[in-house]
């Protein structure tokens, strides 16, 4: 309808109650377009039949059109301030203050701050504001006004913009009006701690949009006690904020607040290891009090390092260092390792190390562990670049049943004996001890170690080795028993290393370098080979071998003060020439010889029929041969076999310095007529 004439609005205010006035105003049809010029006339009259028409216009819009209570609002923002505090009163005495909270927040900026102020002057409670922006959160998180609020909050829709737009708007226009009237938004927290989860998470979620932060509400909820802290973080986070606000927050409260915050978050995140993630994106400086608060609230070693390998390497190092500095010792740390992944016992220990612990100590903690477990930890040792060498002399500063099981849990993890064994070798006489004592705890039977020494270790480390056997008691003859069981070749080689270790050596004098250079050249390492007196050992067995010289490998043997005469060492050199081409194995051939062949005996005969072969002829013949032919074509003596017939056999063994390559006729030839040419 149009506007009121004088005898419509004589009409209403002859209505002197709040029932009478209410159907005054249905009976003349008054409609949201009229409501300013009731209101006008109303205060015109008096300040009591504003309050009664204010009154009725509520009293309508809650049966009826909302918009009439907006109307009433927005009037009296713009009518004087007695006017406006009077229509305030009217919306606090009627118990319709949140629906003034929601008028203010249609309004503009200036307007509501002004009618905020009468709302606190005249006795409105913050909770009520609270109850207000808890609908308003709701709105907010779905984007959608429900259907029971929709005649209050359906002019969002008309607005520029979305539904959350109008919404966040609004929300802006009650914290920017609350701050001009000199309160804090954050005080309605303490208003809303009794209030159910959903209720209060709506709320938080309107006063975040509002642009309080995490901290400021955190901050008010912590006054109210433990559980207004755990009803406020989870609304925080189901407002879309990270943990890692929650966490930057709790980090500066008392330790029983940062436990309640951390156990909340460890709930609200699903896990312990989401916790970690969060507590990962905080600065280093930070983590010490976390982790002591956790360790507080009952969480163990292990619970922190089985989750290690989820996170950055500086970060899971820094949290393993963080639980030792925080006195967790070394064996419950190792502890927690103990079954864990290569990885994370990598970690752990790199971690450790790096807080000066040392390899010795972390082992042994765990040396009462599994020989399974052991080796994932030595794995882990090996992964950080950690030496052989330097595992090994660890090693051996356990006792032996541990340093046995340690060994056991190394070979998991170096598998070839051969590098354990050079590594050993180059160890002192009492480390050695130690070290093969634990090897041999690994095979089956000590004769193993002795075949790999014999057949894979390379020279330089052989002796060494065996002076270790020697050391643990495994005497010469033992260890000549087992390597005969090995086979003739390993026999000969341990046999020739034997004579190394007890024996005295010397190298060839000048007279001897160069007889044996007419002969063998350089087929040859001179510089190896070793003459020896024997010793008491080598003596026994010069006895048996009936005073003959005889060769192990490189090593010539004869008897204790005696001298060699120089056929004999010309001959022994050919049995190094034989060690050298064949192997080890020419030992077993010399001997078969001497016991079961023709021996030293050579005659033309066998010449001709190995038909200008050397290797035709059993080990002992070509000795002879050579020997034999040194003696004719150096020495000057008298051979029963004539010199032109050994020489060829003989310069099979010989191998010169400088090969100098063959050229034909024709290429000299055409050599001699470029140079001729170019004169």
């Amino acid at each position: 309808m149009g506007n009121l004439n004088e005898t419509q609005l004589k009409k209403i205010q002859s209505s002197k109650s709040l029932k009478t006035r209410f159907e005054s105003m249905q009976l003349l049809k008054v409609d949201r377009k009229n409501i300013h010029q009731v209101l006008k006339s109303s205060e015109e009259k008096s300040v009591k039949e504003l309050d009664l028409t204010s009154k009725a216009i509520l009293l309508r819009s809650q049966t009826g059109d909302f918009e009439e209570a907006f109307e009433l609002a927005s009037w009296s923002a713009k009518a004087k301030p007695t006017t406006r505090k009077t229509i305030v009163k009217s919306f606090l005495r009627n118990k319709q203050a949140p629906l003034l909270v929601h008028q203010i927040a249609r309004m503009k900026r200036n307007e509501a701050g002004d009618m905020m102020a009468d709302y606190f002057g005249e006795g409105g409670d913050i909770k009520d504001v609270a109850e207000w922006l808890s609908a308003a959160g709701k709105i907010l998180k779905t984007g959608v006004v429900p259907d029971d609020t929709d005649g209050l909050w359906g002019w969002v829709k008309d607005t520029v913009g979305t539904v959350v737009d109008a919404v966040v708007g609004a929300i802006n226009t009650v914290a920017d009006a609350i701050a001009a009237a000199g309160k804090n938004l954050a005080e309605a927290v303490a208003k809303v701690v009794t209030w159910t989860q959903d209720k209060i998470s709506d709320f938080v979620e309107a006063v975040l949009a509002a642009g309080k932060s995490v901290a400021q509400v955190l901050s008010e909820a912590v006054k109210k006690g433990t559980a207004a802290v755990n009803k406020f973080i989870q609304a925080v986070i189901e407002a879309g904020k990270k943990g890692l606000e929650v966490l930057n927050w709790a980090i500066g409260q008392a330790e029983s607040i940062l436990r309640t915050a951390l156990s909340k978050l460890e709930q609200l995140l699903g896990s312990f290891t989401s916790l970690l993630m969060e507590v990962a994106k905080m600065a280093a400086s930070r983590l010490n009090a976390i982790v002591k608060a956790l360790i507080s609230a009952g969480k163990r070693s292990i619970d922190f390092i089985a989750r290690l390998n989820r996170f950055a390497l500086s970060f899971a190092k820094r949290l393993v260092q963080e639980l030792k500095k925080l006195g967790r010792s070394l064996g419950e740390i190792m502890s927690a390792v103990i079954n864990q992944s290569r990885l994370i016992a990598r970690v752990v220990i790199d971690a450790l190390k790096e807080l000066g612990n040392s390899i010795f100590n972390i082992l042994r903690v765990v040396a009462h562990k599994t020989v399974q477990q052991l080796a994932v930890i030595i794995g882990a040792i090996k992964d950080l670049a950690i030496s052989l060498g330097t595992l090994l002399n660890d090693i051996a500063r356990f006792t032996a049943a541990q340093a046995k099981k340690l060994m056991q849990a190394l070979r998991v993890i170096w598998t070839r004996m051969r590098e354990v064994l050079e590594i050993i070798a180059q160890k002192s006489v009492s480390v050695i001890r130690t070290l093969i004592t634990a090897l041999i705890g690994t095979v089956n039977h000590w004769r193993e170690v002795l075949k790999e020494i014999a057949t894979n270790v390379r020279d330089a480390f052989r002796e060494g080795l065996i002076k270790g056997l020697i050391e643990i008691g495994k005497s010469a003859v033992t260890l000549m028993i087992e390597a005969t069981k090995l086979g003739g070749t390993i026999a000969a080689l341990t046999f020739a290393i034997l004579l190394d270790v007890f024996g005295s050596h010397r190298g060839l004098n000048a007279s001897e370098r160069a007889e044996a250079e007419k002969v063998f050249g350089v087929s040859i390492d001179l510089d190896r080979v070793k003459l020896t007196d024997a010793s008491l050992a080598a003596d026994l067995i010069m006895w048996m071998n009936k005073n003959r010289p005889f060769t192990t490998m490189y090593v010539i043997n004869y008897k204790s003060g005696s001298t060699l005469p120089m056929d004999t060492l010309i001959h022994e050199l050919t049995h190094v020439w034989q060690a050298v081409t064949s192997g080890g194995v020419y030992m077993i051939e010399a001997l078969h010889s001497q016991f079961f062949g023709k021996g030293y005996n050579l005659s033309e005969a066998d010449l001709i029929k190995a038909d200008g072969r050397l290797l035709s002829l059993e080990r002992e013949q070509q000795a002879v041969v050579v020997e034999e032919f040194w003696k004719a074509e150096f020495d000057g003596q008298r051979t029963k076999i004539p010199v032109d017939l050994l020489r060829p056999y003989a310069k099979q063994v010989h191998k010169s310095r400088f090969v100098i390559k063959p050229f034909r006729l024709s290429d000299f030839q055409l050599k001699t007529k470029l140079v001729f040419a170019t004169n």
